[in-house]
């Protein structure tokens, strides 16, 4: 199946709720997975729970329950968009595309310089922080929209290398990543102990090489910004951390915003503290709870930590959180106009709350396949390297009631023509950032035909090739 970047792996794609697989057959993972030949498939399965956790994160936390807000108030417009007098409602399409331009900002807030020596865990990048403000979508900026960026230096003449904007999408890839490296890990035991070990060890020095790609800052900077303020040079704790803390993030209301307490060192930035309290910055809520973290010390519990560093915080504990969390995504009973439509959305929503009771339960942000032995949490449709729809490990997911080619045939509708004679209306309505939004032509049908129509999309998260994630 074409991918909108054939250099990714794998992609999930956030308004379609659908993960796709480029270079993965479902056959084979099945076949190798019944068999217990887990190191045959290890990458690849890791991969896997890398997207689910997005899909997870997208459909089971208070952040993502509010962008499918955004996705389905916009599918609500689709079927009339063509009558006169429907440009009323055009909004919520500019409303969408904000919402996806600030999911990771647009390549001009990251800026990355070339030549740059080799860098590694024992040669560490400096690194420090910053704080800007964004352009809004009439090129203007904008003092209500700051940014945080880290800033990564050589490590001998401290030359910045990469500025990397923190963004709500490097939670994301953070959370997913520790799924990913937890089903390595969860793979490994199956092995003999000095074997394992050996593995162990060479799973550690790629997981910290990683850390010092420049290309791949968006998934590292709040790892590395989390083990500088925590003290941290073990590349998997920081992980582990990093994704609790994330989830954590993912999952703050109004009410922990402003009781959060920022650090004294954020005073130099002055108002625009109080602008990310205001836009509830999730970014600026990770690096604050960083800040006030203890030093982490060898032998330490992650859960034990996290919830020091959010006492420190004036915020209640990662259980209470989680708790309010699931409860408000139960209680919820916004949905979209369209019936159809609006059964997903509850249903996806259930399925929410359900992962996130779960990984409050465990105490960890991870999902790999120790998930299977509850049935009750059920992984979505994912289409593999044939086109084929399949579900994992004998998932019970209603497949029926969220049909996965009506939701290719929605979500390509987007950025579908209209009628001969008139301009697409993504044409008309999100004429900004144009260099990022590329209109296609969606053709209903086959899957791979609808695919091809998300290369006019912004990018959703993906599995880049170099990363293996």
């Amino acid at each position: 199946m074409p991918f909108p970047n054939t250099k990714n792996l794998a992609h999930f794609d956030p308004r379609s709720q659908l993960i796709f697989l480029n270079e993965i057959r479902a056959d084979d993972i099945e076949s190798s997975f019944k068999q217990g030949k887990l190191t045959e498939i290890r990458q690849r399965l890791s991969t896997i729970y890398h997207e689910i956790t997005h899909w997870a994160d997208t459909v089971g936390t208070l952040w993502g329950n509010e962008y499918l807000k955004n996705v389905y108030h916009a599918y609500d417009v689709m079927p009339t968009v063509n009558r006169p007098g429907s440009e009323v409602n055009f909004h919520r399409f500019l409303d969408l595309h904000d919402n996806d331009r600030r999911l990771s900002f647009s390549d001009y807030y990251r800026t990355v310089e070339g030549n740059g020596r080799k860098h590694t865990l024992t040669m560490p990048w400096r690194i420090n922080f910053s704080c800007g403000i964004e352009f809004n979508s009439a090129g203007r900026p904008d003092e209500q929209k700051p940014i945080i960026f880290v800033r990564f230096g050589d490590h001998f003449t401290e030359r910045q290398l990469v500025r990397q904007p923190l963004s709500v999408a490097a939670l994301l890839e953070t959370t997913a990543t520790w799924s990913e490296l937890s089903t390595q890990f969860q793979t490994l035991s199956v092995l003999p102990k000095d074997e394992m070990i050996v593995d162990e060890h060479l799973l550690n020095k790629e997981y910290g090489d990683r850390l010092y790609a420049p290309e791949l800052t968006l998934y590292s900077a709040p790892v590395h910004l989390l083990a500088h303020y925590a003290k941290i040079n073990n590349s998997v704790v920081a992980y582990q951390l990093g994704s609790l803390v994330s989830l954590v993030c993912l999952n703050l209301v109004g009410l922990h915003f402003r009781k959060l307490k920022t650090p004294s060192g954020l005073e130099a930035w002055g108002g625009r503290v109080a602008s990310f309290t205001r836009t509830q910055s999730r970014p600026f809520a990770f690096m604050c709870i960083c800040m006030n973290a203890p030093l982490w010390k060898t032998g330490m519990n992650p859960l034990d930590w996290v919830n020091a560093a959010l006492s420190n915080s004036s915020l209640p504990s990662y259980g209470e959180i989680l708790d309010h969390a699931v409860a408000t995504l139960k209680g919820d009973k916004s949905y979209c106009e369209r019936p159809r439509m609006a059964a997903r959305q509850s249903y996806l929503r259930k399925l929410g709350a359900d992962w996130l009771e779960w990984r409050r339960e465990q105490g960890n942000a991870a999902i790999d396949y120790g998930h299977l032995a509850k049935t009750h949490l059920k992984t979505p449709v994912i289409f593999d390297a044939t086109e084929t729809s399949f579900l994992m490990f004998g998932s019970k997911f209603d497949a029926k009631l969220f049909d996965a080619t009506e939701m290719f045939d929605e979500e390509a509708s987007l950025h579908s023509d209209l009628p001969p004679g008139r301009p697409s209306f993504i044409t008309r309505v999100l004429w900004v950032d144009s260099h990022r939004l590329r209109v296609g032509q969606a053709r209903r049908g086959r899957c791979h035909q609808i695919a091809r129509a998300l290369g006019a999309l912004l990018p959703g998260s993906c599995c880049r090739g170099m990363s293996a994630a």
